[in-house]
């Protein structure tokens, strides 16, 4: 396990504060290594920044051999730094090696340097700490660094008391919600009917209100508070230009990844009639809970008959980790069987 505060001896971990710490340590690892040991090979790619911190490596580049000791200056900042490996990494003495996932760290970087807040103040244990939540949340970790700073700027704090509908269903699309403390009930009404059915939970890091956004329908469930919740909300517009964009790959038929699993995310009964050789059928509805039946070492290509649902799918996958894309315009229905 990775203590926090061990990031203050590096370069430029030292430059956040305690709650980026907290977090970057749950995506770093510490490795032991004997002598002659490789840690890492020349030209494969950097997924990880390697900080030294015991013992001595020897490093062979195209500029030379150099060896680096833990208790060198040298040693405060990466010895392995770039997308890709400068140089093969043999240690020299028995050794330990600190891991920091790269990609995780730029952004928190981003986030501590940008603007107004200062997230070198946050504490950790703070549940209310909404910078925090919203960096927990996997959809921020993938859009371009650019864009972070702008929606600091416009993300508004607000609260509701437990039994207060936070959206209701049927209504417009307005505001893409991140829950910060607190924690919120999703339920649905089917049409024409009176009772409602409890969907599931949204606690601190997790997000909701994307569908009607990115499809342009009216809000499909009704979100309530369960308890006092604090959330970070984006309007619409910003929702769409900051996120939605940045998220949304799209795809022609053709060019889908051949190991891609496909994904019709029409209706039960819509799929029933037919659909493309070998998809499995997952509702947008039911995605949110369905979408653990999926590989998350393999692409994604989510399709229905306009574009529109496999938009909102891209997204909610995107949110969980997956590479997913869709299929701009849709598939013809000639095509599904309809």
């Amino acid at each position: 396990m990775v203590t926090p505060s061990l990031f203050r001896r590096f370069v430029p971990t030292d430059a956040l504060g305690a709650g980026d710490w907290a977090e970057l340590a749950k995506v770093s690892f510490i490795g032991s290594y004997k002598p002659g040991q490789v840690l890492f090979h020349r030209g494969e790619p950097a997924r990880t920044n390697v900080y030294l911190l015991r013992g001595s490596v020897e490093l062979v580049s195209e500029q030379g051999v150099r060896v680096v000791a833990a208790d060198s200056p040298e040693a405060r900042h990466a010895i392995a730094e770039g997308a890709r490996r400068a140089s093969t990494g043999t240690c020299v003495s028995e050794a330990e090696a600190l891991f920091v996932d790269r990609d995780r760290l730029d952004l928190y970087l981003t986030w501590a340097q940008t603007g107004e807040v200062e997230v070198s103040e946050l504490d950790p244990a703070d549940e209310s700490d909404w910078l925090g939540c919203l960096l927990r949340h996997p959809a921020l970790h993938r859009i371009p660094p650019g864009n972070i700073a702008q929606i600091l700027a416009c993300v508004e704090q607000v609260e509701a008391g437990p039994g207060e509908l936070v959206i209701r269903q049927g209504d417009a699309g307005d505001f893409y919600y991140v829950v910060t403390a607190g924690e919120c009930a999703v339920l649905r009404q089917e049409p024409g009917g009176s009772d409602v059915q409890a969907l599931g939970r949204v606690g601190p890091g997790e997000g909701f209100g994307e569908e009607a956004l990115v499809s342009g329908e009216p809000r499909n469930a009704t979100v309530r508070a369960e308890s006092h919740v604090r959330l970070a909300r984006l309007a619409a517009a910003d929702f769409h230009r900051l996120l939605q964009e940045p998220l949304l790959a799209r795809v022609g038929i053709k060019a889908a990844p051949a190991d891609a699993q496909w994904i019709d995310v029409r209706t039960e009964a819509e799929y029933a009639r037919g659909s493309l050789v070998g998809a499995l059928n997952l509702p947008l509805r039911e995605l949110r809970e369905r979408a653990a039946e999926l590989d998350s070492d393999l692409p994604v290509v989510a399709f229905c008959d306009t574009g529109r649902r496999s938009a909102s799918a891209t997204f909610l996958l995107r949110e969980r980790g997956f590479e997913v894309a869709y299929i701009d315009g849709g598939v013809p229905v000639e095509r599904l069987g309809g």
